[in-house]
């Protein structure tokens, strides 16, 4: 008798899907006037983030960016348990208006907690001194609403550091030895390096051995062993230490590198940076189940003054693989939220076949395209590559008009390489490349998504491409409003499927 009600219950809901399959999708109206994804200060510029989780609630410190006074760069908070709607809390932490001062400008740092109480160790950064920069403490006791600065004072002549390079004082809790970490930026043998200084109480500062933690290499470093490793973390979660840092050039990308036990040798992994240009200075801050990573977009970016200092907040969550291995994602709480089924309709094509479902670009000598409706408001884009080859382009283009397109994506597989370009997506000469970043073609299909956040000022809107389990890439666009999208094909095998809009 049960097996006899399941088959009549399977039947029913055979014929209940027969019957709606053909039904018209209601779209749902959203209204995302309260929310924001790259968050920005009204009154100046996000500049080099620190994350720090408690209590179920993620803050994020940072330098604010405005015309000195002639002080620059005090530190602000927000925070935020969604990643959608953000309390900026204004300055916690101020510089000193005074030229002679140490304080005349702040600094990179952390935040880190013991028994209540909040210890904030920044930069104090002054070009007119020598040294011209030493660590500085500010505390907080009533859950980081008011903060006092300290008299410790950590000068890099007491300790024999590098007295130009200086900064960015990352601590840890190291439960191996029972011992908190301070690392930071300086230099060594003419290489950038993490230095590191030890302490029992947060207090007192002591020195082992020459005092660099981790020296650039051409094995486990950056591209080029001279340039500095700026905002430097170290972490553990899930079993593995982890590490990362910046180059402060020539790739100015955030790189981070591995390990099991906390006395092994650092491990490079193939693809060891998150994101392209288009997110400085990350840091990394973590929960018992969550890793974020948190930098800013350039408001320059893509302009002739490329990568002037700061601009938007910036955040990507990290994820990890059974191997310890780290991939970028979109942060969880957004996909949640910007989950709204939305209308995608095909604007304009020269693919015969194409429909939102399935559409196949071709090995021809002659650019295809397909391009869709307009984005607008935060907007996520997704769907699935089966890339057989690209012997031409592929990629994906922005604001369509007229012919002619203002941004795009390519993939190049040989290269493995997706690069963003301003101007139209048959022009990718250096001067319209703005960002690049590792691709692998680990799999023939692959799954992307588009996030997407418009803006109706200067600032320019903000896009990020995330291949799924692998890497993210993004970029800033400028004088665009209610901006289409699309895809472009030229001798490329390539079959979209199954691509979605959401807000």
């Amino acid at each position: 008798m049960k097996k006899l009600i399941l088959s009549m219950i399977g039947v029913l809901l055979i014929t209940l899907s027969a019957c709606t399959t053909n039904q018209p999708i209601e779209y749902e109206e959203v209204n995302q006037d309260h929310m924001t994804l790259f968050t920005k200060q009204q009154s100046g510029n996000i500049g080099d983030v620190m994350p720090f989780y408690h209590d179920g609630v993620w803050h994020f410190f940072y330098l604010h960016d405005s015309a000195p006074k002639p002080g620059f760069h005090p530190w602000y908070r927000l925070s935020t348990t969604n990643f959608t709607e953000f309390e900026d809390h204004g300055e916690v932490i101020p510089v000193i208006h005074d030229t002679q001062s140490q304080e005349l400008a702040l600094g990179t740092g952390s935040v880190i907690e013991k028994d209540g109480v909040f210890y904030a160790f920044y930069t104090a950064h002054n070009g007119r001194l020598v040294p011209k920069e030493k660590f500085m403490l500010s505390i907080s006791s009533d859950n980081m609403q008011t903060w006092t600065k300290q008299s410790l004072v950590i000068d890099p002549r007491t300790y024999g550091f590098d007295m130009y390079d200086f900064r960015d004082p990352h601590i840890v809790f190291i439960p191996e030895l029972n011992q908190y970490y301070m690392l930071f930026t300086t230099r060594y043998l003419g290489r950038g390096a993490i230095g590191y200084l030890v302490s029992d109480d947060l207090l007192t500062w002591t020195k082992e051995s020459n005092g660099i933690y981790f020296l650039n290499n051409t094995t486990t470093g950056t591209g080029q062993i001279d340039s500095n490793l700026e905002c430097p973390t170290l972490w553990y979660f899930n079993g593995f230490w982890y590490m990362t840092f910046s180059d402060q050039w020539p790739s100015r990308q955030t790189h981070y590198i591995y390990k099991k036990n906390f006395s092994d040798e650092w491990i490079k992994p193939s693809m060891n940076r998150f994101d392209g240009k288009g997110l400085y200075a990350g840091k990394v801050g973590y929960s018992d189940t969550q890793m974020i990573l948190g930098g800013w977009v350039s408001h320059n970016f893509n302009r002739t003054n490329e990568f002037g200092w700061g601009g938007n907040f910036i955040a990507h969550e990290l994820k990890q693989n059974v191997n310890g291995t780290l991939y970028v994602d979109m942060v969880s709480s957004i996909r949640e939220i910007i989950s709204h089924p939305q209308l995608l309709k095909i604007e304009d094509t020269n693919i015969s076949t194409a429909v939102t479902n399935k559409i196949e670009f071709t090995s021809i000598s002659q650019y295809q395209y397909v391009t869709f409706n307009t984005l607008d408001g935060i907007s996520i884009i997704e769907g699935y590559l089966d890339i057989r080859s690209i012997q031409g382009y592929f990629g994906i283009y922005f604001d369509y008009r007229d012919g002619e397109a203002s941004y795009h994506y390519d993939f190049n597989l040989d290269a493995q390489i997706i690069s963003f370009y301003r101007g139209h997506f048959t022009q990718r000469t250096t001067d319209r490349l703005y960002t690049t970043n590792t691709f692998y073609n680990t799999s023939n299909y692959l799954k992307f998504t588009l996030l997407f956040e418009e803006a109706l000022d200067a600032d320019g809107s903000i896009v990020t491409l995330y291949i799924d389990g692998q890497v993210a890439q993004t970029a800033r666009m400028f004088s665009i409003e209610d901006t289409n999208f699309g895809f472009y094909g030229l001798n490329s095998n390539v079959t979209l499927h199954d691509l979605k809009k959401y807000k």
